[in-house]
This record gives C-alpha cells, sequence and structure tokens, in this order.
C-alpha cells in the first residue's frame, strides 16, 4: 500500500466530517502520526497535541450528523490519546487537565452514544 503525504490537519478535517466512515484505518494512521509527532516535541508541546488529538475525536463522537458506526469508531480509539496524556503527567496542574478530560470523555460518550 503506498503511503501519501497528508497534511495533519486534511486527516483532522477528514475525521471529523466522516468522509472516510468506511476506512477506519484512517484513525490508526492519525494517531499513530500524532504519538510519532509528539515523540520529537518537548513534555508540554506533546500534550497539546495529544489534547487536540483527544478533541478531535470527542467533538466527532459528539457530532449526531454523521454515521453512528463512525461515532463508535472514535469513541474505541479517543482513550489512546488519553493514555498518552496520562504518561505526560508532571504537575498537579497536568493532572487536573487530564482528569477533566477523563469526565468530560465518560459524560459526554454516555450522553451521545446512548442516544442510539
Amino acid at each position: 500500500m503506498t503511503r501519501y503525504l497528508v497534511p495533519f490537519s486534511v486527516l483532522e478535517q477528514t475525521i471529523q466530517a466522516g468522509q472516510c466512515a468506511d476506512s477506519p484505518e484512517i484513525l490508526d494512521h492519525y494517531l499513530t502520526l500524532t504519538t510519532e509527532y509528539a515523540e520529537r516535541l518537548s513534555i508540554p508541546d506533546a500534550t497539546s497535541l495529544h489534547q487536540r488529538a483527544f478533541n478531535v475525536l470527542l467533538d466527532t463522537v459528539c457530532d449526531t450528523s454523521l454515521p453512528p458506526h463512525w461515532r463508535q469508531t472514535c469513541l474505541d480509539k479517543v482513550y489512546l490519546p488519553l493514555s498518552q496524556l496520562k504518561r505526560l503527567i508532571v504537575t498537579y496542574q497536568d493532572a487536573r487537565s487530564y482528569f477533566k478530560m477523563e469526565h468530560s470523555l465518560r459524560t459526554l460518550s454516555h450522553y451521545f452514544i446512548s442516544s442510539y
């Protein structure tokens, strides 16, 4: 399979729009790129990148205009950036931010996924 260089933001837009809802491997590619990019960054920048990936996936989960199977696939993958964030906790503020994100995930996924 040939890999094409696709700008990171284009991948995010594709995911959020559900344009590849029948190709879940795009999520794996996106999360792999996120991890690879984050490994080259400082801890604060890596944290921001994983938070960005988390928010892209969570926003997609909460978008009721997208196919339910795509939203569920994103929900299944949203724990990956969250687990990466957990490894980057250094300060009390980092931990507090992490637990807020975890709480948002539990609350929003229950509300939006249980609707179908």
